[in-house]
């Protein structure tokens, strides 16, 4: 009739009698009497209460509960972080009631309506980093120069900057887009077009954008820089498309500008600021190229013999004024005679002169 039961300091003994909840036995030494009397011991250091007696225990002996467990209950829409001893142990998802063992340590929670503050708190997302998916929420860490887009169950709610965010995944279903803000650059390689006159050219392109409106960035556009690289694209095939080979090639800066408004225009209305555009390479086919060389060589010959008639023509000119300027002026004459006397004299070592100045100027000279 009677039975001597024994709780260790680590233990709470269910007393089940008749199939029905009876009592809670602490550290001690006990004796039940009766009988169909059956005991279910648990471990105090574990966290939670698992037994199938959970609910009879909190409807029908409250205050009994109270004594040795934290009851935590949620509703449909909240969560709850529980502590232990200060530290964040757990977080309780919606719509559950947890019985926490209190034992040798102190339990405390605290209940967040995650759907009506869906955002986690800063002081707990360092914490729900350590508990994983058991944090039951959704982190993202913005690094600067980026852009976070935050959207709760479909909808755009948040843009935040550089940092780290956690945003509650139960009951509502967050989102987490990340859009690069800083300045790139988007190559487009190897456009062929077709100019005016039927010639075949091959344009590269590139381009330096930012995105300044990342909701609508997002929300118009699929992929921002695929967009753009097809603007460009159609926007330099209708700019050279309607010039001809020597305008395209006389006419760079102007063709530039062009692509540039076109492009611009269309890209704002997606939140997207294109800052540079330039056409960096224009290739012709080889035959056109050869073509092309051969026209330069040509003008540049041209431009040459011109050049050289105009210095011969200056030079007869020049000696023709001062053939003028001698037959009227003897002592002219005579000057020049010594200028030539005098380069002729820097190229020997010996001149010898018969009678005179004027051998020198009008007879033989003998040079050694």
């Amino acid at each position: 009739m009677f039975r001597y039961v024994l709780a260790g300091d680590h233990e709470l003994i269910f007393v089940i009698r008749k199939r029905r909840f009876a009592g809670i036995l602490s550290a001690a030494e006990h004796w039940i009497f009766g009988r169909h009397v059956e005991l279910e011991r648990h471990n105090t250091r574990q966290l939670v209460l698992a037994s199938e007696w959970t609910d009879t225990l909190v409807n029908q002996h409250r205050e009994l509960a109270a004594r040795y467990f934290a009851i935590v209950e949620t509703s449909d829409t909240q969560v709850a972080s529980v502590y232990g001893d200060g530290r964040l142990v757990r977080v309780v998802p919606p719509g559950q009631r947890v019985l926490h063992f209190r034992g040798d340590r102190e339990v405390t929670f605290e209940r967040i309506d995650a759907k009506a503050e869906p955002e986690v708190p800063a002081r707990l997302v360092s914490s729900l980093a350590l508990l994983g998916r058991e944090g039951y929420a959704t982190l993202a860490a913005v690094d600067e120069g980026k852009r976070a887009l935050v959207y709760i169950d479909g909808r755009l709610v948040r843009e935040p900057g550089a940092g780290v965010y956690g945003f509650w995944n139960v009951p509502s279903v967050p989102r987490i887009d990340m859009l690069d803000a800083r300045r790139q650059t988007l190559e487009v390689p190897g456009q062929e077009i077709l100019t005016r006159d039927k010639v075949t050219v091959r344009v590269n392109l590139s381009a330096v954008y930012e995105i300044v409106n990342g909701a609508t960035a997002r929300s118009a556009v699929r992929d921002v820089e695929q967009h753009l690289y097809r603007t460009l694209q159609i926007a330099v095939r209708q700019t050279l498309g309607k010039r001809t080979l020597d305008e395209v090639l006389a006419e760079k800066a102007d063709i530039d500008e062009s692509v540039s408004g076109e492009v611009r225009r269309e890209m704002e209305l997606y939140g997207v600021r294109v800052l540079a555009i330039a056409i960096k390479d224009i290739i012709l086919p080889g035959d056109i190229r050869e073509i092309l060389n051969q026209v330069v060589t040509a003008e540049k010959q041209a431009q040459a013999n011109l050049i050289r008639r105009r210095e011969e023509t200056a030079a007869t000119r020049n000696l023709l004024n001062t053939a003028k300027l001698m037959e009227d002026n003897p002592i002219l004459v005579r000057l020049k005679e010594l200028e030539a006397l005098e380069k002729i004299a820097r190229k020997v070592e010996k001149i010898s002169v018969y009678g005179g100045l004027d051998g020198l100027l009008e007879r033989t000279i003998k040079l050694k």
